[in-house]
C-alpha cells in the first residue's frame, strides 16, 4: 500500500523513516479537509432562441443554444446533447458533442463551444424535423441543465 505524505508550509511534520514522523504526516493530512474538498459547482445557464422556428422544405435550420456560465472562462469541458421530442416521443439526435444518428450529415453542431455556442444546424430539412428540440448540457460534476426547447416547423415546398 502507498503511503501519500503531504507536507504544508509552516509545519514542523518532516517526512522521515521514523515511524512517529510518519503518522503524524498521516494525520496532519486527515486534519486539512479543507484543502481536500472539491471547488465550487457550476453555474451554468442554458439559453436556447428562439422558442419557435419556422422553416420551408429544403431550407437550413440553426436552432441556437447559449451556454453562459460567470464563474468559468472555458466551456469546452462540457458535454452538450441535443434531442427532439415530438407525437413519436423522445429521440437523441446529438450526444455528448457528436451526431448520434445513423447515416445522418445533415445535422451537427456548428459554433464554438468554448464561447459557450452549442447550436445546432440542419441541413435540407424535412417535414419529418418537426418536432421540439431540446439543448441538454452535462457538466462535469455530473448535473444537466437542459434549455427551454425550440420548436420547430416545416411547410411543405409547393408542387
Amino acid at each position: 500500500s502507498t503511503l501519500l505524505f503531504f507536507l504544508f508550509p509552516g509545519t514542523d511534520v518532516a517526512v522521515s523513516g521514523g515511524s512517529a514522523s510518519k503518522n503524524a504526516a498521516v494525520t496532519h493530512v486527515t486534519a486539512q479537509p479543507s484543502l481536500l474538498t472539491t471547488s465550487e459547482p457550476w453555474h451554468l445557464l442554458v439559453t436556447q432562441t428562439p422558442s419557435k422556428e419556422k422553416a420551408k422544405e429544403g431550407e437550413t435550420v440553426v436552432l441556437n443554444c447559449h451556454l453562459n456560465s460567470p464563474r468559468r472562462p472555458s466551456l469546452t469541458d462540457l458535454m452538450v446533447k441535443w434531442y427532439k421530442e415530438d407525437e413519436k416521443g423522445q429521440m437523441d439526435l446529438l450526444k455528448n458533442n457528436v451526431t448520434v444518428l445513423p447515416n445522418n450529415s445533415r445535422l451537427f453542431m456548428s459554433g464554438d463551444l468554448s464561447q459557450g455556442d452549442a447550436s445546432l444546424v440542419i441541413l435540407n430539412v424535412t417535414t419529418s424535423d418537426h418536432g421540439i428540440y431540446f439543448c441538454e448540457v452535462t457538466l462535469p460534476e455530473g448535473k444537466v441543465v437542459t434549455g427551454d426547447g425550440t420548436k420547430l416547423r416545416i411547410k411543405r415546398a409547393l408542387g
